[in-house]
């Protein structure tokens, strides 16, 4: 089943509870007629929900975990909730409306704030962005005094734009504005409108910005910089609780980074599904931009949140000196490892 879409955080509360897996429960064996023993029953799927953040292709993981029965391998019924950026995702989280998501550096400004939000895997680590302008717009002189789209504060929008801002020698906080849209689709529709001067674009919709016409200034994936870009977060306090539960959303997707890596064709329909696309040239544009960049050992680092903490010092004062070590879980992927489940995955 296709993801749904989570609008409106507040309003979607009673909904999402309704949807929330509890802990996962161990079948016992009952006497059957005449004393033998009763067939242990198949555990039944813990039922949970997954977020993801962004309609990119970045978030495929979730995407192909759930289109592929992996999660359903693993025991999990998810049920995939697309939380645009600016619906408070994180917020979604520390509510219980879901119990996993796919987020950037916004799960470390929650945490900083009070929140339990911890990172336990990584599917990749660079933001893949590019900082496209509207018409008229040929440099960076051109964009002083002008409006700049992203999501919300703190989003991996906000400090794609941030990164290629700093690059074109721009000061983010001096010499443009910028201003909050719900997706990154409507960040396109605002640059198209003229409505803003640029935003940051993921594909596929830097793919529809082309076709369009628009021009790109900084491709923010070739700045090098790498942070958090759609990392596997849950609650601590969930993952103290469920721990079987995390450990088998991790496996799932360390699971389907694999399939991305080797289905070519099937991963392009699961992305062209969620994006409701069916251009098979952006597709493959899409496909061979993500791949690249997939990390096959999808092991959060420490000195990628660091990275991240470094952005956020300018929006977010707590982020200065803030161990990089207190918002990511490297246990369930380094259990993986040694167990060789993710060198199997490879070997077929």
């Amino acid at each position: 089943m296709k993801g749904r879409r989570l609008l409106a955080f507040p309003a979607a509360i009673a909904l999402l509870l309704s949807a929330c897996g509890g802990q996962s429960t161990t079948p016992t064996a009952s006497a059957a007629p005449g004393g033998a023993a009763a067939p242990t029953a198949t555990p039944k799927p813990v039922a949970i929900s997954v977020g993801y953040a962004s309609l990119s292709g970045t978030q495929a993981a979730a995407w192909v975990a759930k289109e592929r029965g992996i999660y359903a391998k693993y025991g999990l019924d998810v049920t995939l909730l697309s939380i645009a950026g600016g619906s408070s995702p994180t917020g979604a989280l520390l509510a219980d409306q879901i119990q996993g998501l796919q987020i950037s550096v916004e799960a470390i400004s929650a945490t900083l704030e009070g929140g339990d939000v911890v990172y336990v895997a990584a599917p990749l680590s660079s933001p893949l962005f590019w900082f496209v302008v509207g018409p008229g717009i040929t440099s960076a002189a051109d964009l002083r005094g002008k409006t700049v789209a992203m999501t919300t504060i703190g989003s991996a929008t906000y400090f794609a734009d941030v990164l290629a801002l700093q690059k074109l020698g721009l000061d983010p906080k001096k010499d443009v504005s910028l201003i909050s849209v719900n997706n990154v689709p409507a960040i396109l529709a605002a640059i198209q409108s003229g409505q803003v001067a640029a935003g940051a674009l993921s594909m596929p919709t830097y793919s529809q910005a082309k076709k369009l016409g628009l021009k790109s200034l900084v491709n923010v994936a070739e700045l090098g910089f790498q942070y958090p870009s759609s990392w596997l977060t849950v609650r601590k306090s969930y993952l103290a609780a469920h721990r079987a539960e995390v450990a088998a959303m991790v496996k799932s997707t360390a699971e389907a980074i694999a399939f991305e890596l080797q289905n070519p064709k099937e991963t392009m329909e699961i992305i062209g599904k969620y994006t409701q696309t069916t251009d098979q040239a952006l597709l493959q544009e899409t496909y061979d931009t993500l791949v690249p960049y997939l990390n096959k050992v999808p092991l959060p680092k420490a000195e990628q949140v660091a990275a991240a903490l470094t952005l956020l010092e300018i929006t977010t004062p707590k982020a200065k000196g803030a161990d990089p070590k207190q918002f990511i879980d490297t246990s369930f992927v380094e259990e993986l490892q040694k167990s060789g489940f993710i060198d199997a995955l490879y070997k077929k």
